[in-house]
């Protein structure tokens, strides 16, 4: 990477992060669980203490009180917490991650090879053309949770579409899945990438030589060693390597519940709020009001219909679908819809892939319907950042 992409890299992740932090400069510090997650593995402890009582979402194993997230973004505010201690304000970090996550969306799309207005175009849209402004200045447990698997998913796809270290893929791709465990459906994809994006071979044939065994292994390899940081984990609190603590955490949630956790009688509400769920109208300025239970991406985010034109006759682009699709399939089945939230926040563990497909599809648009859809996405999500704002979300 040259210096002057350096220095391009850097201006973005500042310009990105002040512009969020003007977007809400009161940076409320609202529900930072990892936060404390953090401060209880600095003292020594696996269960939390010293909390906020009105904190929801914990869950009690032996009297001890433990966090169900995953460590990503825990382990990533160690060395804040360290120095700040539980006062750390989590917003302000997410802030900051969400520039160095435009910043490398920025770099990816040059990986990729879109060229440097599409890359631009691309970054911005992928940071404020999406519920992504909306998740960064919020920046709770929930929302910082999504922030980290696009920081992981971006570095995991820069690493493919550069050298193709197969470790290195698949440890980002595990720090993505400690961060939210449902975008692990997507490794199949993500592999068959990986293999396609350093092969000569065109045929199908590609996926299974010993070329495509070696990085498949590799990528496992990579995987393996950092799930292997959520196994430890859940083994001390626990006693077992396999329970998170969402298996105790549906002992409140599925209480009095049809259906558990994964069911597809979920599959029609999912539906209809991220492509469906309309604005709601109001007598006073600015007249349109977000449903706390969520709104259509095609009113949020318009401007990545352009993904469906993302060239199919190549490999790349079928295989980035597939993580696309893969992903979905682990949320629209999940009995929760994003609880209180501007627009469809699940869009975000797929934004990494969708970003590249919406960089592709813009290749011959027309510039007045880009600039169209770009300025109704962002007015659409300066607008959710605004009543998430007014209304404490």
């Amino acid at each position: 990477m040259t210096g002057s992409r350096r220095l391009a890299a850097l201006a973005i992740f500042i310009g990105v992060t002040l512009l969020l932090y003007a977007s809400n400069p009161r940076v409320p510090d609202a529900y930072k669980h990892h936060v404390y997650v953090a401060d209880a593995w600095l003292h020594g402890r696996t269960w939390v203490q010293g909390y906020p009582p009105h904190y929801h979402d914990w869950i009690t194993v032996n009297g001890k009180i433990h966090s169900p997230f995953g460590p990503t973004p825990a382990i990533l505010l160690v060395p804040f917490v360290w120095w700040w201690g539980t006062a750390f304000n989590q917003n302000v970090f997410s802030m900051g991650l969400a520039g160095l996550n435009a910043a490398l969306c920025w770099l990816l799309l040059h990986d990729v090879g879109v060229g440097p207005r599409r890359a631009a175009l691309g970054s911005l849209i992928f940071a404020f053309g999406t519920v992504n402004w909306y998740t960064a200045i919020i920046g709770t447990t929930w929302f910082l949770s999504h922030l980290c698997v696009e920081l992981f998913l971006l570095l995991a796809l820069r690493e493919v579409f550069r050298r193709g270290r197969s470790v290195l893929v698949g440890a980002a791709f595990g720090f993505a899945i400690l961060s939210r465990v449902n975008v692990g459906t997507a490794a199949p994809a993500l592999v068959l990438l990986l293999i396609d994006r350093h092969t000569t071979k065109r045929g199908l044939g590609a996926f299974f030589d010993g070329n495509a065994f070696g990085r498949a292994v590799l990528f496992g390899v990579g995987l393996a060693l950092v799930l292997g940081i959520e196994f430890g984990l859940n083994f001390i609190r626990f006693g077992k390597p396999f329970e998170t603590g969402y298996g105790v955490a549906a002992q409140v949630y599925m209480a009095n519940r049809t259906y558990g956790w994964y069911d597809w009688h979920y599959l029609p509400r999912h539906l209809y709020i991220s492509i469906f769920r309309g604005w709601e109208w109001i007598d006073d300025f600015p007249f349109l009001k977000p449903s706390p239970e969520g709104l259509s991406i095609l009113l949020t985010s318009p401007i990545l219909l352009y993904a469906f034109l993302a060239p199919w006759r190549e490999r790349t682009v079928r295989l980035l679908w597939l993580a696309v699709v893969l992903t979905a399939a682990a949320l629209f089945p999940y009995f929760y819809q994003g609880w209180v939230q501007f627009g469809y926040r699940y869009l975000l563990d797929a934004l990494p892939y969708g970003i590249i497909l919406v960089a592709l599809g813009l290749a011959e648009a027309r510039r007045a319907a880009v600039t169209f859809l770009l300025e109704f996405s962002a007015l659409s999500n300066a607008l959710g950042v605004y009543w998430g704002e007014k209304l404490g979300w």
